[in-house]
This record gives C-alpha cells, structure tokens and sequence, in this order.
C-alpha cells in the first residue's frame, strides 16, 4: 500500500515540474518575442505611433504579461535608438546644402558682402558687355546676310542685263553676210562696177560708239561692286566670328575683361564699324549705276521708256539723299542709313552742311 502511495506521490511530483517547465518556457518565449517587438518598434520611420504590434490574446498573454519587461523599461535602449534615427544621413544633408547653394546664387548678400570692389566692378563690366556685344553682333549679322542675299539677286538681274548688251561691244556678223550677198547680186545683174573687184568687209569699217562704250562701263561697274559687297559681307561674317570666339579666352575675370576690352578698342581704332557699313553703301552705289546704264540704253533705243526708268532713278536717289542729310543734321532722326553713319565718322556733320549755324546746333 505504501508503495503504490509512493507511486502516486512520483507522478504528481513529475507533473508538477512538468507545469512549472512549460510555464517557464512560455515565458521566455514571450519575453523573446516582446524583445523583438522592441527592436521592431525603434526601426520604425518618425512619425509612427510607437504602439507596438498587437499581442496574442488569451489567458496565457495575460499571465504573462505581468513577467515581461514593458517598453517603459526599456527607455535607455529605445531612445539611445531614436538618437540614431533622428540624426540625418549624408544624401539628406546634401540635398539641404545644394538648396543653400541655389538661394545663395540668386540671392544679392554674397555679392553686396563677400566680394570686394575690384571683384564686384569687373562682375558688372562682363554682365554690361554681354549686353552690348550681343546686340552688337546681332545687329551686324543681320546686316551681312541681307547684303549677301541682296547682292546675289543683283548680280544675276545685273549679269542678264550685260548679257543682253554684249553684241553691242563687237560687228554684227549679219552686216557682212549682208554685204556679200549683196556683192552677189550686183554681179549677176552685170553691175561689176558696183560690185567691186574685193569682197565686202563691213567690220574693217566698224568702231565701237563712244554711248555704248560708256554705258557697259557703267554696267560693269555696277556688277563689279555689287560682287565686292557679297565678298565683303562674306568677310563681314568672319570678323564677327572671330570677335565673338576669341573676345574672352582664358584666364580669371580679370584678364577676361582686360582682354575683352582690348579687342573692342581695336574695333574703335580700326574704323570697323564704318568699314561693315561700306558694304551696303557699295550695294547702294551698284543700285544707281545700274539704273545709270539702264536709263541710257533705253534713251538709245526707246526714249519714250527711258523716261521712266529716269524719273525712277532720280526720284530714287534725291529721296535717298534728303534722308542722309537729314540724319546727319539730327542725330535723333530715324532714317538713319549706312552712309551717314560714314559720313559721321568721319566727322560730315551738321556744321559743314550748314556753315551758317556757327556751330550752334538745330536746337539752339
């Protein structure tokens, strides 16, 4: 009896620790897994509740929850934890300093307090200078390709116009088959005497007129300098392109500048802006001789059309004369045109057309 009694203590005995071991177990597990959750929690972004995940619900959480440590407990390690998280990485750090850098540039503090004067002026004079050559270069360009294109429909009108004159500077060969045939004629009529004893040469009596000799003159000259235009608007171009490639080149802002205004000094000492101009002044000339030798010809021809073209050609070049003068008593005139800006250069200007003024200007 005794021994079966000693039986039944053994078993109650081993169930018991049994118990004790699965509850011990259990709590270890949930302290592990509360461990976890804690990790978990300091990982997460700002800005997220710091409620941690939902626990499992029944009795077994809470007889346990009592054992395990609550995040309270923890507050060295999480916030040691959210320390590091709330320090900014390097790629947030540098997106905050290319943002200062852009209000920076746009800004006007760095150049009223950071750069001395010497800096500050030659700032200036570049920000000047782009300004002035860009117009400046726009302007010319613009001149250039108009007498290129100009020039180019000239020249062929002007070519077919020479063209068309071109017997006129050598004899007619139907003279002479004229003549000949002639000669023949009066031989088989029996006129011998008439005929002659030589055959007919008209062109050992030909000469050229003295009016066609002056009127292809004039032709050709019109044609020549309209070409000389093209060709000068063509080195028009380059010098424009060289100056604006090599205005700068290399070195600080300094020697930038120094050189920049070396190169638009040469374009003052050398007369550039009244040479460029020449070019349509050349153009202008080609236009009148043409009308000239277009006029007379028809005067040869035709008088009653040559009237019209004349009365063209004047009216052309007195209306084209008054606005030169014009410009040149008025700076403030716009008609301005290519010559007067020669003639002001070299220094035609409203006291030689009005000597009378005694250098009192118009407004005066």
């Amino acid at each position: 009896m005794s021994q079966v009694s000693a039986t039944d203590d053994a078993e109650d005995q081993r169930t018991h620790n049994d118990e004790q071991l699965l509850s011990q177990n259990d709590v270890v597990g949930l302290i592990e897994e509360e461990k976890i959750n804690v990790e978990l929690l300091a990982e997460l972004p700002l800005g997220i509740s710091n409620a941690g995940p939902s626990q499992p619900a029944g009795p077994l959480t809470q007889q346990s929850t009592s054992n395990v440590p609550l995040v309270e407990d923890l507050t060295p390690e999480v916030a040691k934890l959210e320390a590091e998280n709330d320090e900014p990485t390097l790629s947030e750090l540098a997106n905050v300093m290319k943002q200062v850098l852009d209000v920076l540039q746009d800004s006007t503090i760095a150049s009223k307090s950071g750069k001395d004067k010497r800096s500050r002026f030659w700032g200036v004079y570049k920000r000047v200078a782009e300004e002035h050559d860009s117009e400046f270069l726009e302007r010319y360009a613009t001149d250039m390709d108009i007498v290129l294109i100009f020039s180019g429909l000239f020249s062929a009108v002007s070519t077919s116009f020479i063209v068309a004159m071109e017997p006129n500077l050598s004899p007619d060969p139907g003279d002479t088959t004229n003549a000949l045939l002639k000669q023949l004629v009066q031989i088989g009529l029996g006129n011998l005497a008439e005929a002659g004893s030589t055959p007919a040469d008209p062109t050992s009596t030909w000469s050229l007129s003295a009016p066609t000799l002056w009127i292809q003159t004039i032709a050709y000259a019109s044609l020549s300098m309209s070409l000389l235009a093209a060709f000068g608007a063509v080195l028009g171009k380059q010098w424009l392109g060289y100056y604006k490639s090599n205005r700068y080149g290399r070195g600080s802002q300094e020697e930038r500048g120094k050189r920049r205004q070396e190169k638009f000094d040469g374009l003052i000492t050398w007369y550039f802006d009244a040479v460029v101009q020449s070019f349509p002044v050349l153009l202008q000339i080609s236009l009148l001789l043409f009308g000239i030798a277009l006029s007379a010809n028809l005067w040869y021809e035709q008088a009653s059309i040559a009237w019209v073209i004349i009365g063209t050609t004047v009216f052309g070049f007195l209306f084209y004369s008054l606005t030169v003068m014009a410009c040149l008593i008025s700076p403030a005139c716009p008609f301005q045109t290519p010559i007067s800006t020669i003639l002001r250069v070299l220094r035609v200007d409203s006291k030689i057309i009005s000597p009378n003024s005694g250098g009192r200007s118009p407004s005066e």
